[in-house]
């Protein structure tokens, strides 16, 4: 189909779903003929939790989206928050989709606000930290491909994908075994912030009160968690306050969970669809995993985008963007922009260019959890890779209605023959 700017908006989930989300042919049309491009509001209330009520600017060319990811000065994450949707102020402090409880969690801080919460959040996230975790994970990626040893098939999303990031989250913040359940049920629900069948918010403020309630167990009975180590230790004389701590979990739970469960299962969907970029990734598996799991990231970015704010009038490309209007960053368009990758339309695991992908983002907002989500999608990756080579999916996955994340809700695959069956 033959798009011109404007045909479709990216605010409407449901126009997403019947055109393809991400619709990349869409947006190479914007990066060509209108890289800065007002987006208006879409045309009918989107359900679920949040609304959006308001038109923004989409930034579709790497160059500006970079730009724009670096220079909180101008586009803030602050100000209006760094979700698209319309949150407001001065609504209920319980409610994480207020513009007051997005400005104090991690991704909604601006400067010397950002840099002093970052710094006492990465604590937990030094190479030293992260490389200690590593066994942890590899032992649940066996265990997870274990369980599916004996399937012909299954349902890859919740069978497969979405369990190690929500374990490994509970692992390092020590939540008891018997509350892993739960935690993992409100994290795939917290996500869901345009699904009207599902109140995201009410899940999001069920975890928050866990935390909280576990943060006070962590400061009477401390142990070696990550949870804990916030809970009690103060950094250059400076102390987490107990909903900085719980907001941070609650990230970790959507963004580091989201990120990792949905990239799982897009680089098993795009070595479906593409036979011979599967071969190439089997042929020398542990060497060329890294780069296909990069190349899947750029390709099928878990996020399509985040929210930045103008502080001041700014103009871009001939274009006058106002202050106070909103600045949509589109991961998904800028990691495809031609003059920045090279047969930019192409999957390709050899590719020597893909580092430069966004899909973590960029400069002060760069996430930190990066390594360590690489740590999991290895894992669970090789695991899998080994046992069930063959492992391919059958059917169109059901995708997910949403204008924030590149996510399935199902995806049915045949797992083949278990590796040492092979020729038997």
């Amino acid at each position: 189909m033959s798009y011109k700017p404007g045909d479709i908006n990216l605010g409407d989930p449901d126009q997403l779903l019947e055109v393809g989300n991400p619709p990349h042919e869409y947006f190479t049309v914007l990066r060509n003929e209108a890289p800065i491009f007002w987006n208006p509001a879409p045309p009918k209330d989107i359900g679920g939790s949040i609304p959006l009520e308001r038109g923004f600017w989409v930034l579709s060319k790497w160059e500006d989206v970079s730009l724009a990811s670096r220079d909180s000065s101008r586009f803030s994450s602050w100000l209006g928050g760094p979700v698209i949707y319309d949150v407001e102020l001065n609504q209920d402090p319980r409610n994480p989709w207020t513009l007051d409880s997005q400005r104090m969690g991690l991704m909604g801080k601006d400067g010397q606000h950002h840099a002093a919460y970052r710094k006492l959040v990465s604590a937990g996230f030094t190479p030293k930290n992260i490389a200690a975790l590593k066994p942890m994970i590899t032992e649940h990626a066996a265990r997870i491909v274990n369980s599916v040893r004996d399937m012909d098939d299954a349902e890859f999303i919740f069978t497969v994908a979405a369990e190690l990031p929500m374990l490994t989250l509970c692992e390092m913040m020590g939540v008891p075994p018997s509350d892993w359940n739960m935690v993992f049920e409100w994290g795939n629900k917290a996500a869901a912030v345009e699904d009207p069948t599902i109140d995201a918010g009410e899940n999001m403020a069920a975890m928050v009160g866990y935390f909280q309630s576990l943060v006070e167990e962590k400061r009477r009975n401390p142990d070696k968690s990550m949870l804990s180590s916030y809970a009690n230790k103060m950094i250059d004389g400076e102390r987490l306050t107990d909903m900085d701590i719980n907001l941070f979990c609650l990230t970790l739970s959507i963004a580091g969970h989201e990120t990792t469960r949905n990239t799982t299962a897009h680089v098993i969907r795009l070595i479906s669809e593409h036979p011979e970029q599967r071969s190439l990734l089997m042929e020398d598996l542990h060497a060329r995993l890294p780069n296909a799991i990069e190349e899947t990231l750029r390709f099928s970015p878990p996020v399509m985008q985040f929210r930045r704010t103008a502080t001041e009038d700014i103009e871009l490309r001939g274009t006058r963007v106002a202050k106070g209007d909103k600045v949509y960053l589109s991961y998904a368009s800028a990691n495809r922009d031609e003059e920045v990758f090279a047969d930019s339309q192409k999957f390709d695991i050899l590719r020597t260019d893909v580092a430069k992908h966004l899909s973590f983002g960029a400069g002060p907002h760069f996430c930190m959890g990066n390594s360590l989500a690489r740590i999991q999608l290895s894992a669970i990756l090789t695991e899998l890779l080994t046992v069930r080579p063959d492992v391919h999916v059958t059917a169109p996955p059901t995708k997910a209605r949403s204008i924030w994340f590149n996510a399935m809700t199902a995806m049915p695959v045949e797992f083949g023959k278990v590796a040492d069956q092979v020729g038997a």
